[in-house]
């Protein structure tokens, strides 16, 4: 928008209150497992450089001060990455998934959110309409690799729904309140024969002057999986408390459990996961963050092998510049049933993220 800053193109932006942006993510990550260091999350690939994300974001804001109606849009695209791989939605552009000889090609396009947005400040103390592909409205951690505290991801956030696509509202009730409904075609589905009604809702409590906040949400929908079309369709449901110790010190807590029925061969089937992270904001251009998380995959049809996940990682989040953020961390994880990270029980990973914001 600099660039463009002065220019005809510029100039028909700015009256349209239309902004371009995004950032290049690029990471490495040296893992104790060479074949691959799944279950955990996007970096997936051991002991080589990946260009996680490569982003392109097109908005038109709301406007949430004005006493008149607004409207909006949003496009955003992984254009190309390797997070591609894991967010796509079902009937969206699917075939980049096998169109390297059957397996996923490393880095493709996902136009992971487009939505219209419309803003009614009559209604209470404002209501939000959004009308369709949006992130998951859950959790703490986000698709958004400049959300995120840390560069790798938890559990948590991994083996549970990326997106949803329908119509969501938000409704301020007052400044403390607001609460969340929405139908989508199910969870990470775009437009596919598997599509079913899914209700996605929240409660959130967040008194403006107060230290606290909480946020209660769920996914409901058939909880059943579906066998004609190899669909998983979990209900879920999540609590997010945060706790600002002072204007450096915060911590978060968010638990999760979901469950599905039908499964072949297991037939009932849950998870839950506990995920704690810890921020210490040194300076301005410094922060430090550590996540503990217990993660249970109970049958083992999330990650394919059952057990209690834990997982302690430790990151720091350097920004020397506000367009250039470094932010490497150690992490250790551990089974305490199975062996799933190249048959052995443990993985320990050191990684570093690059990000390149414009």
């Amino acid at each position: 928008m600099k660039l463009l800053s002065g220019t005809a193109i510029g100039s028909t932006l700015e009256q349209s209150k239309i902004s371009i942006s995004g950032w290049t993510e690029g990471a490495y990550t040296a893992s104790s497992a060479r074949g691959g260091s799944l279950p955990i999350g996007f970096n997936y690939k051991p002991n080589q450089f990946l260009l996680q994300q490569n982003w392109l974001r097109v908005e038109r804001s709301i406007d949430t001060e004005s006493s008149e109606p607004s409207w909006g849009f949003r496009f955003d695209t992984i254009l190309p990455g390797s997070d591609y791989r894991f967010t796509l939605a079902r009937g969206l552009m699917t075939s980049q998934l096998t169109d390297n000889r059957g397996d996923p090609n490393l880095y493709g396009i996902d136009p992971i959110q487009f939505y219209g947005e419309f803003y009614l400040p009559g209604i209470a103390k404002g209501l939000d309409i959004k009308v369709g592909r949006f992130f998951a409205q859950f959790g703490v951690e986000s698709i958004d690799a400049t959300q995120n505290p840390l560069f790798s991801g938890s559990y948590n956030f991994f083996y549970n729904p990326f997106t949803h696509t329908g119509v969501l509202t938000t409704l301020n009730l007052d400044d403390t309140w607001s609460v969340q409904n929405g139908l989508v075609t199910g969870s990470d589905i775009f437009i596919d024969s598997g599509s079913n009604p899914t209700y996605i809702g929240s409660v959130k409590w967040a008194p403006p002057k107060g230290n606290d906040s909480v946020l209660f949400a769920v996914v409901i929908g058939s909880h059943r999986y579906d066998a004609s079309h190899n669909l998983n369709n979990p209900d879920v449901f999540d609590l997010v408390y945060t706790h600002t110790f002072n204007d450096d010190l915060s911590y978060t807590l968010d638990a999760c459990y979901s469950f599905q029925t039908n499964l072949p061969d297991s037939g009932f089937v849950n998870n839950f996961g506990v995920a704690q992270y810890l921020t210490y904001q040194i300076c301005p251009q410094l922060s430090v963050t550590g996540r503990l998380e217990f993660f249970d995959d109970c049958q083992g049809q999330k990650t394919g092998f059952k057990g209690l996940y834990t997982a302690l990682t430790t990151g720091v989040t350097y920004k020397p510049e506000s367009w250039l953020w470094i932010r490497p961390e150690v992490r250790y994880d551990y089974n305490d049933e199975s062996r799933p990270f190249a048959n052995k029980s443990s993985l320990f990973t050191a990684s570093c993220d690059v990000i390149f914001r414009w």
